[in-house]
C-alpha cells in the first residue's frame, strides 16, 4: 500500500537482563546516541497478574499525558498511575531524561 509509519516502537524482549544488568547496560551503550529519539521507556517484570495500573517516572507534562492515555484502560479498570517506576532494565534511560 506504499504506506510508512510516523513512529518507531521499538519492542525489546530479553531474559536475565538483570544478572548484574548486563543486558541493559549493553543495550543502553549501543543506543545512548539517539536518546533524542526515546519518549518512553517500560519494562514488566511481576509475571503474569490482573494489572492495576503503572509505575511513573517524569515530568509533571509527561504525568499528566500518561494519566490521559490511562483513561483509555478505565473498561478494564487499569487506571491508576503510580508514581516511581524503576527497573534494572530502565534506570539507565530514566536517569538520562527519558520518562519511565
Amino acid at each position: 500500500l506504499g504506506l510508512r509509519p510516523k513512529r518507531t516502537l521499538r519492542l525489546v524482549l530479553w531474559t536475565a537482563e538483570e544478572e548484574g544488568g548486563i543486558g541493559a547496560e549493553q543495550y543502553y551503550q549501543l543506543h545512548k546516541e539517539n536518546i533524542s529519539n526515546f519518549d518512553l521507556v517500560m519494562e514488566s517484570d511481576e509475571g503474569t497478574f490482573k494489572p492495576s495500573g503503572l509505575g511513573f517516572t517524569g515530568n509533571a507534562k509527561a504525568r499528566d499525558i500518561v494519566k490521559e492515555v490511562m483513561t483509555l484502560l478505565q473498561p478494564i479498570n487499569v487506571t491508576d498511575v503510580y508514581d516511581n517506576a524503576d527497573g534494572t532494565d530502565i534506570n539507565y534511560w530514566m536517569r538520562n531524561g527519558v520518562p519511565g
